[in-house]
Order: C-alpha cells, then sequence, then structure tokens
C-alpha cells in the first residue's frame, strides 16, 4: 500500500470513529460517503431528499419524440414544441424540463424559463443569446464566467465589488465611449459576489441601465427565490445555478434562466433549440421540480446553522475577519437587509496573515464533516480556499478559506471544529 493510499485510508477510519459520535441527523447525511473512493465521489449515492423515489420515473432524455402523422409534425418542428409538452426532438427540452421550468418562472414572476445543464451553461447560453460586444460586469463575478468571457472575446467592463451607483455610472460612460448601441452592452450583476460576498447597489444600477435602455441580467444563486426575486426589482434576466438550492442535495446538475419579457425568453429559447445547449437529464427535473418545495425549509437551516459557525469562528485568535453580509459590521450589511433580508450558508474565513499556509491547510484536513468541494448549497458542509482576482476591490491579506453549511446537526459541526483547531490555537502567531 502507497503512501497517499495509507494516508487515505487512515483518514477515513478517523471519520468513521467522528461519525460514531455524532447525533442521527449528522450520521443520516456523512454515513454513505465516509470514503469518496466507495461512491466515486457522489455527495448523494443513498437517494436523500427523495432522490430515489424520482430516479426512475418519466420521459428518460429519449431524443426521439413520436408523431402520428405528418402534419402533426410539421407544426411541432415550426415551434419547437411537441402538443405532449416539451420540444418535437427530445434533446433540448423534455415535459419535465416544461414542468420545472414553468414552476420556477411562476416563482419568480417571470414570463417563462429555460433550464440547462449547469449554472454557467445557463450564463454562457445567455449571453450567446444576445451576443454583447462587452458587457458591465462586478469585480466578484464567478471565476468561470470570466473563462468564458474569454473564450468568445466579449470585452470585460469591470465595476467595484460592492458599487455604489455613481461607481457603475463611471463603467458605464466608459463602456458608452466605445459602444453607443444598447445591443452592444449588457448589464450584469451578481449579488452577493462569489468568495467575498461583497453587494452593490442594486436598485442604483438597475435605474442607471434602465435610463440608458440597456438590458439586465442578474446571476441569483446566492438568494434563489426565497430571499430575492429580481424581476420584481425590474432586472430582465435573472440566472440562478439550480445545482445549489434548488435541488438541495448536491445531485442536480443544472441552471435556469427567467426571463421577464416575452422576446428575450424566445431569444434565449432560441438559441438553446439551435445549440441543443438545453439537455438536462429528465430525473434531474424531476427531483429539482419537487424539492423546491422545500427550499426554505432547507434554506432557513443553512442559514441558521452558518450562523452558529460564524459566530465560533469570530471567538478564534487566528481569525481576523469573517466576510458576510449578515454581519452588522459588514461595509454591506445595510444593503443586505434593503434587498436580502436573511443569510444561507456561505461565508468566508479570513485567517491570521502571520499563520503559516501549511497550518491553515493542516486545520482543513483535520476536518471530518466538512468536505473540500467546489460548488455548494447541498446537505453537506463543505470548504474551499478563496482565490479571487479582483481590478479594483482589494482583498483581505491573509489566506480565505470558503464554508457552505449543510444539513448536520450544528452541534457536531461545531465538534469538528473544536477538534481541528486544536492545532491552530496552539502555534504561535
Amino acid at each position: 500500500m502507497n503512501n497517499k493510499v495509507q494516508e487515505s485510508s487512515i483518514k477515513y477510519e478517523a471519520r468513521r470513529e467522528f461519525l460514531a459520535h455524532c447525533l442521527p441527523k449528522t450520521r443520516l447525511l456523512q454515513e454513505p460517503i465516509f470514503d469518496p473512493y466507495l461512491v466515486s465521489g457522489h455527495p448523494n449515492p443513498s437517494g436523500l431528499g427523495d432522490a430515489a423515489r424520482f430516479s426512475q420515473t418519466g420521459s428518460w432524455g429519449q431524443s426521439s419524440v413520436l408523431f402520428s402523422d405528418l402534419e402533426t409534425y410539421r407544426t411541432a418542428d415550426k415551434c419547437g414544441k411537441a402538443p405532449y409538452g416539451g420540444a418535437e426532438y427530445g434533446i433540448p427540452q423534455t415535459p419535465e424540463a416544461d414542468a420545472v421550468c414553468k414552476k420556477i418562472a411562476a416563482l419568480h414572476n417571470g414570463h417563462g424559463a429555460v433550464i440547462c445543464p449547469s449554472g454557467l451553461s445557463a450564463i454562457g447560453a445567455t449571453l450567446d443569446a444576445f451576443s454583447p460586444k462587452a458587457i458591465l460586469i462586478p469585480d466578484n463575478v464567478y471565476g468561470p464566467m470570466i473563462r468564458f468571457l474569454n473564450r468568445r472575446r466579449i470585452e470585460q467592463i469591470r465595476y467595484p465589488a460592492g458599487a455604489s451607483a455613481d461607481e457603475f455610472h463611471s463603467a458605464l460612460l466608459k463602456a458608452r465611449s466605445k459602444y453607443s448601441e444598447c445591443e452592444d452592452l449588457l448589464v450584469y450583476i451578481e449579488a452577493p459576489g462569489s468568495g467575498t460576498f461583497e453587494i452593490p447597489d442594486i436598485d442604483g444600477i438597475i435605474a442607471i441601465a434602465q435610463n440608458a435602455k440597456l438590458r439586465t441580467v442578474m446571476d441569483n444563486t446566492w438568494a434563489s427565490h426565497i430571499r430575492f426575486k429580481p424581476l420584481e426589482y425590474g432586472l430582465d434576466i435573472a440566472i440562478q445555478a439550480t445545482t445549489k438550492y434548488e435541488g438541495g442535495y448536491g445531485d442536480t446538475p443544472s441552471g435556469v434562466v427567467i426571463a421577464k419579457h416575452p422576446e428575450d425568453l424566445k431569444i434565449i429559447a432560441d438559441e438553446l433549440r439551435a445549440t441543443g445547449n438545453g439537455a438536462v437529464a429528465p430525473t434531474t427535473c424531476s427531483r429539482i421540480f419537487h424539492r423546491i418545495d422545500s427550499t426554505e425549509e432547507r434554506l432557513n437551516q443553512h442559514a441558521d446553522t452558518a450562523k452558529r459557525l460564524i459566530d465560533w469562528f469570530l471567538e478564534k485568535p487566528f481569525v481576523t475577519a469573517v466576510l458576510s453580509p449578515t454581519l452588522s459590521n459588514s461595509p454591506y450589511h445595510e444593503r443586505f437587509k434593503r434587498y436580502f433580508g436573511q443569510g444561507n450558508g456561505l461565508f468566508s474565513v479570513v485567517f491570521h496573515r502571520d499563520l503559516p499556509v501549511q497550518h491553515v491547510e493542516n486545520f482543513v484536513a483535520a476536518l471530518n464533516l466538512f468536505w473540500v468541494a467546489e460548488s455548494w448549497g447541498g446537505h453537506l458542509s463543505l470548504v474551499l480556499p478563496v482565490h479571487a482576482k479582483r481590478e479594483f476591490t482589494p482583498l483581505p491579506d491573509g489566506y480565505i478559506l470558503r464554508f457552505h453549511a449543510g444539513l448536520e446537526d450544528y452541534q457536531d459541526l461545531l465538534r469538528d471544529l473544536n477538534q481541528a483547531a486544536a492545532c491552530l490555537e496552539n502555534s504561535a502567531i
């Protein structure tokens, strides 16, 4: 047995021993995945959250949709819709996709929605549909979106992460000096932003964009439809990674685009039909459709646990700051109260700048219930380094870890943090 395998085996046995002393709720979530190699890293192998119930139903993504005669087929082919629901050709959209889109659009008070295979593909489909030459984006935008913009050679005109209306207006004037046509520019908001959770003046940005007759898009994944409804605030399009709180168990890779205006929805839907990028498994859609109903209950649990974990970190000498707009000392707290009102499971921790990196990473390695993983919003607690790159917005000085509070019992999570922190609290700072 090589050293790496041996180390992993020791870790998994330590995790199993830790779980033996956890409360039933935590064991239910964590025991199926104590050894990720046994489940290929899948976060929900045992079908928590009614996943199993809806895994063997639906149209199964059949590529062929059958028609009784040519006339019915020609009608469906012309509009892209089958008379039974879904598309005339099974790849772009299924009846299950139609159902979940109608449900989410209604929750947002939108005209309609489309579903894509991921949050990033929902962003990409939207931008490809409108094909702007340049986009105004916040400095804390979702990192993979930058790769997409670079790939498409769409110019990025950034504004500060927590921009005021005046700061956004300055960025718009810069953009207007080069792009005078409205269709050349698109305004994009993500709030709170990735990793560090700044919040801009959303109302101010919308008002300025509307006055300039520019289309507005918001990534609303952090808030879900529970905390914020962008279309009701005047935005044209909302995007959400339904991989997160709507799906809730880390097993529904997908993203939705909700449009306020019929003409915008048609442009986006035509884009998906042309590219085939609307292909989402019917079982995934079924899971989302049924789990949406419990989104608020789960989101409130995430937020309550996150608050308890934040309070724990704020008391530790090795922590210099906790980044969360839910905190009263956050510079974005007033905007948080105005727009969102309540938090979610996310926050970031800034470790003391004099603390060696290896000590912080040893702390992560010692955790039993917090898994190192991208994404968030599911039933498991997660941790990941924040490697943000900013043009205007300075980052705190120190190693930053982003935490997601899952649905485990908070007492077990605090016990896990305490045992992992022993090495840090004994370190000289």
